[in-house]
């Protein structure tokens, strides 16, 4: 696969993420839980994507960072999927909750050093590599808010890490790694 198709593929499936989550999980506690479940799952399977394609992007750059980035993603595919299925069976919106939190904080702690080496190396814009370490330094502090019944706070909070996830999308889709950073020739 050529690096631009990987590339907007790779911000495909951060886009795609959203609707299959959100969607998914609000569908759990419906008559249509079983659609719900096999969105969440599909969720799983795109998270585990990224986590793949990004280890292999940031690999050649720091393989202990690329290898610990694919590590959070595939817990965080797997406790997703654990999250959504709790919440079919039991059909209580709150069964995976904290599946859901654990899988949000590794995320954003895994995210961290992917974002810096990625950044360091140029392969993005440093103003995009800031904004998602900001992005997910507030979605850890939102997702421990809301564990601490602090939910409208914690919500608001995790706000800048969707907001970063959107804009990498984009990012990805519209020039990819390796172009959009300030020495680009």
């Amino acid at each position: 696969m050529n690096t631009k198709l990987r590339d907007r593929s790779l911000g495909l499936l951060f886009l795609a993420a959203f609707p299959l989550y959100g969607v998914g999980s609000s569908l759990l506690v419906t008559e249509s839980a079983t659609l719900g479940l096999v969105l969440v799952l599909t969720n799983s399977l795109v998270v585990a994507a990224i986590g793949r394609i990004l280890q292999s992007i940031a690999a050649p750059y720091g393989r202990a960072v690329a290898n610990s980035y694919l590590v959070a993603r595939l817990v965080e595919a797997v406790l997703l999927g654990v999250s959504g299925y709790l919440v079919y069976k039991a059909g209580m919106a709150d069964s995976g909750a904290l599946y859901y939190r654990i899988a949000m904080i590794g995320l954003g702690i895994g995210s961290l050093p992917l974002l810096t080496v990625l950044t360091r190396v140029e392969q993005m814009p440093s103003w995009l590599g800031r904004f998602g370490i900001v992005g997910y330094l507030a979605l850890i502090c939102g997702i421990a808010a809301d564990g601490f019944g602090s939910v409208d706070f914690g919500l608001f909070l995790m706000i800048p890490g969707a907001l970063f996830e959107v804009t990498f999308a984009f990012w990805l889709i519209i020039y990819g790694f390796g172009c959009g950073t300030l020495h680009e020739t």
